[in-house]
């Protein structure tokens, strides 16, 4: 065991300091030193826990925050399809008729009954409520708002995509400048792909006659 005199004193002298276990201090230093790493090892994870803790926090705040704004966007849209259904069945500018104008006539208008329709097919009938229903039976009405136009009520988009199937002769035209019978044959073509959905509330009242 090793151990260190302080002080050099006279023989005979009592030593002023007592001796130091070398040994034991080192053991003690290294004892100290290992709890000092230990405890900074502990504290290290502890901040990687809050910090853990803290991110986490902020996906769930973000996460809430982006629940609440696609609840809000899909109210939105909601009450735009609502005005839009709305637009669709509301009086416009051209007052309600079963008169067609004729698209290379003088201007004098003419009763355009549809061609019948295939069998399978929605019946006359049932594409008279529709048109009552969508229009008044107006083949030339444009909605208040100017989305949708002619007899069935097609936006220019839901027009141009059935004709580039069926009609592209008829692609680009306003519905509602084009022929009555060009009408019923679009209508029919949609109807065939799509069945009543193109008309969520007439084509109920259309599918009940």
């Amino acid at each position: 065991m090793a151990y260190l005199t302080l002080l050099t004193v006279p023989a005979g002298a009592a030593a002023p300091f007592a001796e130091v276990d070398i040994d034991a201090f080192s053991s003690r230093a290294d004892a100290w030193s290992a709890a000092r790493d230990a405890y900074r090892e502990e504290a290290h994870e502890q901040a990687l826990d809050l910090a853990e803790e803290a991110r986490q926090a902020e996906v769930d705040r973000i996460a809430a925050e982006e629940a609440v704004l696609e609840a809000e966007r899909q109210a939105e849209l909601a009450r735009q399809r609502a005005a839009e259904e709305a637009a669709r069945t509301t009086t416009t500018t051209a007052p309600p008729t079963t008169q067609a104008p004729d698209p290379g006539g003088d201007g004098t208008t003419t009763t355009t009954e549809p061609p019948p329709p295939p069998a399978g097919t929605p019946t006359a009938a049932q594409w008279e409520v529709l048109r009552q229903c969508e229009s008044s039976g107006n083949y030339s009405i444009v909605s208040s708002n100017g989305l949708y136009r002619g007899v069935y009520q097609f936006s220019q988009a839901t027009w141009d995509w059935v004709a580039s199937v069926d009609f592209p002769s008829l692609a680009g035209i306003d519905p509602a400048t084009a022929a009555p019978a060009d009408q019923d044959a679009m209508a029919l073509a949609l109807w065939i792909r799509q069945g009543w959905n193109p008309w969520p509330i007439c084509g109920q009242q259309a599918a009940a006659a």
